[in-house]
Order: structure tokens, then C-alpha cells, then sequence
């Protein structure tokens, strides 16, 4: 049951490798955020893409064979990547001198496993057949995957599924705003603006005696 826990799992990678590299590293700003010290991207650019990736916890699809041809270090099948966060909880102070730093995982599915499949036929020296694909494929769930449960008993399979379901490691929060940068004061004054707005636009009348 322990190997269906993805909270565990996850825990477990991130323990074993909590010395080492992760496979790449997002810098986050107010303004900007940047890939391994490298260009600054706005966070409502195609790029930011892949801050969505990241909340999902899955490996980029789109980028898997520039992660090969960067070879960033894959960890069990998954990438660890290392958030450090620059930005103030509240939207009028500097932003902070030593970030937040978290790690993430980033794990397979379905879609970046067929994605590795076409990469490594790619690079095969002799066009693959389409059994050779299936083997593949067979083979690298075979090491990734939760064994089958078999048992034809339907409280195990419940069993099986809540587990899964409550065990997922919750999302990190949203990565293109700080959600405490808008702050409760800054909300309530525009509650407030919007109340003044619609007594205006809708002023009470009173209606004149018949």
C-alpha cells in the first residue's frame, strides 16, 4: 500500500536528495522570474508555461528534449526543482534579501513517458518497430509504476483509490502572483470602492407622492 502514497514518495525522493543538485532552479521576483540564473521572463509569457507545470507537479512535456540536451539530472524518473521565492508578502514592502526556498517534484505521466519514448527513438541508431516502442514502454513502467492490484475485491480497490486520492502532495501555491501580495487592508479598500461605485451608478430615489 506504502508504493500507491505519492506523499510518501515524494518525501522519500526529496529526503534521499536533500543534498543534492536540484534539476534546475526558478528564481521568483515581483516583476520577473528567471530559469538557472539565466534570461528574465515575464510571468505572462508563453514561457511561464512551465510555472503551470510546476504548480501541476508534472514533467514538462514541451521541454523534455531540451532537458535532455541540457542533461539536467532526473532523480527515480522525476525532476526536483527549487523555487526561491523573492517576493514580499505584502505588495508595498521590498522584496526579500533571502527568499523562501522550496522543493518541488515533478513527476511522469502518461504523455512525458510517450514523449521519452519518441526521444529515444530519435536518438536510436536504427529506426524502431512499433513493438519496440510497446517494450519500451513496458519496460519503463515496469520500474516506475505501482505494481497492478489484481485482487478482485472491491473495498481493496476503494482502498487503493482513497489512498491515492488523499495522499497526492498538494499543489504549491500559484507562482505568477504571491497570494499575500494582495493584502486584507488593500482588499477591503476595494470592496469599499466598489460599494461608493454602485451607490452611485444606482442612487436610491425616492418616489414622489401620487
Amino acid at each position: 500500500m506504502a508504493l500507491y502514497n505519492m506523499t510518501r514518495f515524494v518525501q522519500g525522493l526529496l529526503k534521499t536528495n536533500e543534498h543534492s543538485p536540484p534539476s534546475f532552479t526558478v528564481r521568483l521576483y515581483r516583476e520577473y522570474w528567471t530559469l538557472n540564473n539565466g534570461s528574465k521572463f515575464l510571468y505572462n509569457s508563453q514561457t511561464a508555461s512551465l510555472l503551470d507545470d510546476i504548480r501541476a507537479q508534472h514533467i514538462p512535456v514541451d521541454l523534455i528534449e531540451l532537458f535532455d540536451a541540457a542533461g539536467l539530472p532526473f532523480y527515480e524518473g522525476c525532476l526536483i526543482v527549487e523555487l526561491l521565492d523573492y517576493r514580499p508578502g505584502r505588495s508595498n514592502e521590498p522584496e526579500l534579501d533571502q527568499p523562501e526556498r522550496t522543493r518541488v517534484v515533478l513527476t511522469p505521466n502518461d504523455e512525458s513517458r510517450w514523449a521519452d519514448i519518441c526521444l529515444l527513438a530519435k536518438k536510436a541508431a536504427n529506426p524502431w518497430s512499433d513493438a519496440d516502442a510497446v517494450e519500451v514502454e513496458a519496460r519503463m513502467l515496469l520500474a516506475t509504476a505501482a505494481p497492478l492490484c489484481l485482487e478482485p475485491d472491491v473495498h481493496l480497490t476503494r482502498i487503493v483509490n482513497a489512498t491515492q486520492r488523499v495522499s497526492t502532495p498538494p499543489a504549491p501555491p500559484s507562482l505568477k502572483r504571491k497570494a499575500a501580495a494582495v493584502d486584507q487592508e488593500a482588499d477591503e479598500l476595494e470592496k469599499a470602492r466598489r460599494i461608493k461605485l454602485m451607490q452611485f451608478m444606482a442612487p436610491q430615489r425616492s418616489i414622489p407622492p401620487g
